[in-house]
């Protein structure tokens, strides 16, 4: 007799029957049908992209949020610890087990951060804007920093600490060192500086797609300024493009640090962000002066979050009191949206036609 592969088991009938069950999972099945839903209510997303699908994922790939909607998922570190996670429910486990569930466990967060959005956004549109220069290292850093800072409330929202006991008081390391200390240090700078609690800032930037992560972040930088005191209306759209092409820039920047050990590239993360931080100060004393009080400029409220984000601006600086931006420079095709299996040194598949993840 054959031997029941119960994994395959488990994503046959989750692809085929997809109802979601009432009470928490229980099997790794009904865990595939819950996890999803469970990240759109803890984001307060207006969508996911997600299809439904999920299937095992290719070599090296740990966890790929496809752009056709399929989640890619690997056997040996996400699949096959879940189905353990649910075949020794209420056990006592050793810590190093736990932490495999834990990371098993951002993983499923983290990907299906990639497929949150606000109501009417699409892949196709998600896509077009990842290429942009300073999209991925954005997206990955805020999909991170988020999956892991509401990682214990999305296990209480799944039922899991009834099932592995203890599995909220241990910590795990994030991934995308690169990426991650400048996200939170600037997601962190602007809630100080929009007066938002603590958090706000990366918690709606997690819930818009690619499209509006950078239009959402100029409009917090520029809405907390004096600037829409001073800047003209039909001005507006071109200083708003200058601040957002200065922070792409910066984040652009932090691509090459992905080949360094992790701590090392944490600290560069972290040291570029700060300086990139304080030149931006800079930069909004320098405009607010460029642009004297006017009695005819509209006089609009102190930044307020949006969920959507501001419409896209013109691609030209021309404002001649003012240097222009630092030129974007045309980057690398940008990487799929992928989490890779954690190495000293982690190579990029990169191929923008398929989506993000983390690969071996």
């Amino acid at each position: 007799m054959t031997p029941v592969d119960a994994v395959q088991s488990a994503l046959h009938q989750h692809n085929a029957d997809r109802s979601t069950p009432g009470d928490p999972p229980g099997t790794l099945a009904e865990l595939l049908s819950r996890h999803a839903p469970a990240a759109v209510a803890l984001s307060g997303a207006g969508q996911t992209a997600w299809n439904g699908q999920i299937v095992e994922a290719g070599d090296g790939i740990l966890g790929l949020a496809h752009w056709d909607g399929t989640l890619h998922l690997d056997r040996e570190c996400i699949l096959d610890p879940l189905h353990d996670l649910y075949a020794r429910a209420g056990r006592p486990r050793p810590q190093a087990v736990l932490a495999g569930y834990r990371d098993a466990l951002v993983t499923l967060l983290h990907e299906q951060s990639h497929f949150l959005g606000p109501q009417g956004a699409t892949q196709e549109a998600a896509r077009l804007a990842f290429r942009e220069p300073g999209s991925r290292a954005l997206e990955e850093g805020v999909a991170e920093a988020w999956s892991h800072s509401h990682l214990n409330a999305y296990l209480h929202s799944l039922g899991i600490p009834e099932v592995a006991p203890g599995i909220d008081r241990i910590t795990t390391q994030p991934s995308y060192q690169a990426f991650l200390p400048a996200t939170v240090l600037l997601t962190s700078h602007l809630d100080h500086r929009a007066a938002l609690p603590p958090g706000r800032t990366l918690h709606l930037l997690n819930r818009q797609t690619a499209e509006g992560q950078w239009p959402l972040v100029t409009d917090l930088v520029y809405r907390s300024s004096e600037l829409p005191h001073r800047v003209p209306p039909a001005q507006e759209p071109e200083v708003r493009h200058h601040l957002e092409s200065f922070l792409r820039t910066a984040f652009h920047s932090l691509d090459p640090l992905q080949r360094l050990p992790h701590g090392l590239a944490a600290h560069r993360s972290r040291t570029l962000m700060r300086a990139t931080l304080s030149t931006l100060e800079q930069e909004l004393t320098r405009l607010t002066q460029a642009f004297p009080p006017h009695a005819t400029v509209h006089q609009k409220p102190r930044a307020q979050a949006s969920a959507t984000g501001p419409a896209k601006a013109p691609a030209r600086w021309t404002d001649p009191r003012s240097s222009p931006p630092v030129a974007l420079r045309p980057g690398p095709t940008p990487a799929r949206r992928q989490r890779l299996v954690e190495a000293p040194s982690r190579p990029l598949t990169r191929d923008p036609d398929d989506g993000l993840e983390l690969s071996r």
